[in-house]
């Protein structure tokens, strides 16, 4: 069996970001990623099963050290409500989320807008669910009077409603390219609105 030349997967995954960046996942070429890459598409198959493999090469790291880190603050939150401690502000979760992003800003690019076709795809969905799924089991414990609510359709779609437009909102400085302290000063704003809509819906 011939050796891989070292460094070719690397130089892979180089090229492989700047042309998904350019032309997305659906749009991007194999053919042209091998060419750039001077290596042949049966080398780029030798290492990477197929296109979206090569393009979770790429966005794969950042995209599970964020998940990780945004459910293990889902657990120092909630952890934080039940002992009623304020010593932390809401927006700080969303602000280190800012900072992640911005700091890795060509890969949330390509799983914002770029990753259409991958199971990257619907992220903003997927931390919203997750923030639901908790809002939903951790609210009753906290919040007497939301045990009556858990049953209304009403509350629950507004909730969902909320929710989603928040997290499709979260990226959006990023996407637009506003430079970092805008965009701090528009995430505190969209928390604190956020988080003043989901008390005022539940009362």
């Amino acid at each position: 069996m011939p050796q891989r030349i070292i460094g070719v997967s690397k130089r892979l995954i180089e090229v492989a970001k700047k042309e998904f960046l350019e032309k997305g996942f659906e749009g991007a070429s194999i053919r042209t990623i091998a060419c750039e890459a001077e290596t042949s598409p049966r080398a780029v198959y030798t290492r990477f099963e197929n296109k979206e493999e090569l393009f979770a090469a790429v966005v794969e790291p950042v995209y599970s050290d964020f998940i990780k880190m945004f459910n293990e603050d889902k657990i120092i939150y909630w952890n934080m409500a039940r002992n009623k401690d304020f010593s932390r502000n809401p927006e700080e979760f969303y602000l280190r989320y800012l900072d992640y992003a911005y700091s890795h800003k060509e890969q949330f690019v390509l799983i914002l807008e770029k990753s259409k076709g991958t199971r990257f795809e619907h992220f903003t969905q997927n931390l919203c669910e997750i923030d639901l799924e908790e809002l939903n089991k951790q609210l009753p414990e906290i919040l007497e009077n939301f045990k009556k609510f858990q049953k209304d359709k009403s509350t629950q779609l507004f909730l969902g409603t909320i929710t989603y437009s928040f997290y499709n909102a979260l990226f959006a400085p990023l996407i637009e390219g506003v430079e970092l302290n805008v965009a701090k000063s528009y995430i505190t704003k969209l928390t604190n609105f956020y988080n003043d809509g989901i008390l005022a819906g539940i009362q």
